[in-house]
């Protein structure tokens, strides 16, 4: 019996070697796939990497493959590589490199066209994109989900309890998880939508107001008003580990999940970075005077750098393997509410300010790319329209009116995309932006 399983595996394997000797690829399918990946351009290149290992394979052991396609990008766009552009080799590298050249040429030689709704009765305080929906937080204690071509309300979620606004949130898009994170008054609300919007966790139990959250695969942390952070499990809904940071209350937090660490700041202008396993705190950077308020913090490239923006418009970016202040910029003295990068363009830095300006960063060098002001038809490439949200019946109020946005209206949260701007504002309303590449000359 074990001599006949033995010949069946030989068959077997014998088959498949009859098969790829006959297969009209041969044994120089790699030279033919080249053949055809090095006429790519970039953004194609990626999506064919991500077909099967083979491809996959191909790409990843071929670099000049990349190295051809941004030199076509850079050529079409008309952008200027660094010295530091050339040295990078991987295929990770080169992946990001081309999505930033993509972003970087929209959101700096792009029109903008920016739509305007009234997305809740009072001020919108967090909102998040991704892809084609974009969900929204307010003082009025509601989460709201919007299509973002429609600008359709597709769902609405409350919270409950007396007295507690919506002041953050995130946005969990996998399908097999559907969650949406908020913090509102001193509790985390946890809704799955994959279960007809029902609240899966309320976390809380401290009494302690909450500023801010960060989330993780399976934690989230929540900057409270009596100077800690808290850490609780997204699958039993109990806290886990409290880190006490400031003296004063944590305004913002961010979570570095491949170094297990917590970027921390408070009130107090102070920025601290805790390690999540043991609750120490490994690091008390550096502060810039004046810092004041720390308003919102963000991890950069390979958790190396963190960028905060403070309550006097000053943007910082620190390099934490040396503790030090890479770079400092100010604008003006408008408060700096919020500031976000995208994880594949990690080069270009997106903030918010209680002027209503849209400022984009290079990351590297602190260097202002381009202001941009959504509400204002007078700035240089941009148009603006209000449109009238279509909010469908079944228990979401309809809270929509169709006016004129404002020529200066506080920004309170930014998300960036590829091509896209979303800010939400202190009446209530969202702005998304979007932004086409015209021909560069």
């Amino acid at each position: 019996m074990e001599h006949f399983a033995r010949g069946k595996v030989k068959m077997k394997a014998e088959t498949k070697t009859r098969k790829a000797e006959q297969s009209p690829w041969g044994s120089g399918a790699a030279d033919v796939l080249l053949l055809v990946f090095v006429r790519l351009p970039a953004a194609s290149l990626a999506r064919a990497s991500a077909v099967c290992t083979a491809w996959h394979n191909v790409v990843t052991n071929c670099p000049f493959v990349w190295e051809k396609a941004l030199e076509e990008q850079r050529k079409e766009l008309k952008l200027k590589l660094s010295q530091s552009d050339v040295k990078l080799v991987s295929e990770l590298d080169f992946r990001t490199r081309a999505a930033t050249m993509y972003q970087r040429a929209h959101l700096v030689h792009g029109k903008m066209y920016c739509r305007w709704w009234k997305a809740h009765p009072s001020r919108a305080d967090c909102c998040h994109m991704s892809m084609n929906t974009i969900v929204s937080g307010s003082t009025d204690q509601t989460v709201r989900v919007w299509c973002a071509s429609s600008l359709h309300c597709l769902e609405e979620y409350k919270v409950s309890k007396p007295k507690s606004p919506v002041v953050d949130l995130e946005f969990d898009a996998n399908k097999t998880r559907g969650q949406i994170i908020a913090a509102a008054g001193a509790e985390v609300w946890v809704w799955n939508r994959n279960r007809g919007g029902r609240v899966t966790h309320q976390m809380g139990g401290h009494g302690c107001r909450l500023y801010c959250l960060s989330c993780t695969e399976s934690d989230v942390s929540v900057g409270c008003a009596d100077g800690a952070a808290r850490i609780f499990d997204l699958y039993s809904g109990r806290c886990s580990r409290i880190l006490r940071c400031h003296s004063a209350a944590v305004s913002s937090l961010c979570v570095q999940e491949e170094m297990s660490v917590l970027a921390t700041g408070s009130r107090d202008g102070s920025v601290q970075i805790c390690d999540t396993s043991t609750g120490e705190i490994v690091a008390r950077l550096l502060r810039p005077s004046p810092m004041r308020e720390v308003e919102c913090l963000q991890w950069g490239r390979n958790g190396h750098f963190l960028f905060a923006g403070t309550s006097v418009g000053r943007l910082c970016c620190w390099d934490i393997r040396k503790q030090a202040i890479l770079w400092q910029k100010e604008h003006d003295r408008s408060v700096m509410k919020s500031l976000h990068l995208q994880e594949y363009g990690l080069e270009t830095l997106v903030t918010g300010s209680m002027n209503g300006i849209v400022r984009v960063w290079d990351s590297s060098s602190g260097n202002c790319l381009v202001s941009i002001r959504p509400c204002d038809n007078s700035d240089t490439g941009s148009v603006s329209r209000w449109s009238e949200t279509a909010v469908p019946q079944g228990g979401i109020s309809n809270s929509s009116s169709v006016m004129s946005p404002l020529k200066q209206v506080p920004i309170l949260c930014v998300r960036v995309g590829s091509t896209r701007i979303l800010t939400s504002h202190t009446d209530g309303s969202l702005a998304l932006c979007q932004i086409q590449l015209q021909e560069l000359r």
